[in-house]
């Protein structure tokens, strides 16, 4: 169960509406499953399209840590175009 204090996740969200959003349509980019260096707190996130890929910048403690003190900056990759995730 994820925290509803702690930024544990960067999400991303879609919708064809820009004017109309469903909360359900909502997917994980980046966590501890996904991110080595900073597995339980993971905040902050900004983005940037580098050619065919979107930058995400993101600051975290790193490790096990919580804190929101002595955080550093982390950058990660995703692929254009984004895909909708299929439900298994």
């Amino acid at each position: 169960m994820r925290s509803q204090y702690l930024p544990d996740a960067v999400w991303v969200y879609w919708s064809r509406d820009l004017n109309h959003w469903d909360a359900a349509n909502k997917a994980v980019v980046l966590d501890g499953e996904n991110c080595s260096w900073s597995r339980k707190c993971i905040g902050l996130p900004s983005v940037l399209k580098v050619k065919d890929r979107l930058a995400i910048l993101y600051d975290a403690p790193g490790g096990e840590s919580k804190s929101h003190m002595n955080r550093d900056v982390g950058l990660a990759w995703l692929t254009l175009p984004l895909k909708v995730p299929v439900a298994k």
